[in-house]
């Protein structure tokens, strides 16, 4: 397991860094604040360390893994997601998207119980948001107790809020990430007034129906 990475900072963007080491490129995934705050502070060639965690990533095909690091510039923040991350249906990329408060936020709603705030993280549903609270309650007092109020990821362009849970649904009834994407915004563009989850997958079923696809 690769805890810690240390090296020369190489080419950086919205989510993730080149860290040179030994003749060495290595990859590193980035909550998008983190890697704001680098891109505008930091140099090219500069000393740069970062605390990691190393996971696998599933391609596309069973047989495809690919090894990954992500990484923070604290202990805490590492630990945390760590923890975080071990919810089913939580995944790496989507949890990093989900940081946009502080930390000791997101573990204060989820010692509270408070659903509503974690269903407002960008890529937390309802059903997830029950199932964070479901796992890590009682696990995550002393984040709470932080003193750091900045949080790790920068908020992306303002989306639907149902429209996660939405995904979610139609990813349980096997379709792909980007079929499910694609009818959410079709969806969404025939009937903007949509007011929530239910109603978006009606509409998706109607539009299909009526089109002829094959459901």
């Amino acid at each position: 397991m690769i805890r810690r990475i240390s090296g020369k900072l190489g080419r950086i963007d919205d989510t993730r860094a080149l860290v040179e080491n030994g003749g060495v490129s290595y990859e590193v995934l980035l909550p998008s604040a983190l890697a704001e705050r680098l891109k505008e502070q930091a140099e090219t060639g500069a000393d740069i360390s970062f605390e990691t965690i190393y996971y696998i990533e599933a391609g596309d095909k069973k047989s495809s893994h690919y090894p990954r690091l992500v990484g923070f510039d604290d202990a805490f923040d590492r630990e945390f997601f760590s923890l975080y991350i071990q919810v089913p249906g939580l995944g790496v990329k989507k949890a990093l998207k989900s940081l946009t408060i502080p930390i000791r936020e997101i573990a204060t709603a989820i010692e509270t119980k408070d659903s509503a705030q974690l269903n407002r993280l960008p890529g937390v549903g309802a059903r997830l948001a029950e199932k964070i609270i479901a796992e890590l309650h009682g696990k995550t007092a002393k984040f709470a107790l932080s003193r750091k109020d900045e949080p790790l990821a920068r908020p992306t362009a303002p989306v639907h809020p149902f429209a996660e849970e939405a995904t979610e649904v139609l990813i349980q009834l096997q379709y792909k990430p980007a079929e499910a994407k694609q009818m959410i915004e079709r969806a969404l563009k025939e009937n903007p007034k949509t007011k929530s989850a239910e109603e978006l997958i009606s509409s998706i079923f109607q539009s299909r129906h009526m089109s002829g696809v094959e459901l």
